[in-house]
């Protein structure tokens, strides 16, 4: 809330929009925490013009739907706090031209084991090599961010880092043979290019 409220220090009329998908789920933009945002805005002496919770801010087709039940408070307000990931923060911004207030801290794509457990499954790097790993991602899974197969401190089951996991190489090495593609141990990845990361208007 600190970090928020001095984004916020210069506007005074504050909308609010939760993401009532991805961000519903974790708990951080669902209805109840739009609810919470708006009594910590107005402690802080702040005028709330509008709260929404829409299905998917990302998405531009349901955004633009949406946003129409707030247009009128829209035109009065000086910044949106958005309760969603930075992809949804930022579609908010491009749509409404408006100052735009991450509420939230964007770290991974998850799946969602239970509210409030979450496993990191994907960094969205743009050379996704889950083809050949037995359909896990090493990068993401490996503490160490790995490439080409386990470090040296593995004890040929556990990571070194978190003893109490398996190391993710030795699980994709067990998928690859429950598939028939041990052969895919000895392919070796080139280091990653991060030239190929860029912006992509259509795909």
């Amino acid at each position: 809330m600190k970090e928020i409220k001095n984004a916020a220090e210069k506007y005074q009329n504050i909308g609010i929009v939760g993401c009532a998908s991805c961000a519903s789920i974790c708990l951080t933009g669902g209805s109840m925490q739009v609810k919470e945002m708006e009594q910590s805005l107005k402690e802080a002496g702040k005028n709330i013009t509008f709260t929404i919770s829409i299905d998917e801010p990302c998405d531009m087709r349901i955004l633009k739907e949406d946003i129409r039940f707030v247009e009128d408070e829209l035109k009065n307000t000086d910044a949106v706090v958005v309760l969603s990931c930075g992809t949804g923060v930022q579609t908010i911004g491009e749509f409404t031209g408006k100052k735009v207030i991450a509420g939230t801290d964007s770290k991974y794509i998850a799946k969602t084991e239970h509210i409030g457990e979450y496993s990191p499954l994907c960094r969205g790097c743009d050379e996704c090599r889950l083809n050949f790993t037995g359909g896990v991602c090493t990068i993401t899974l490996c503490p160490k961010g790995l490439l080409n197969g386990p470090c040296e401190g593995h004890n040929g089951i556990k990571c070194e880092v978190y003893e109490t996991s398996d190391c993710i190489f030795m699980t994709s090495y067990m998928n690859m043979k429950n598939f028939g593609e041990e052969e895919n141990i000895n392919r070796i990845f080139s280091p990653r290019d991060y030239s190929i990361k860029s912006i992509k208007k259509n795909i």
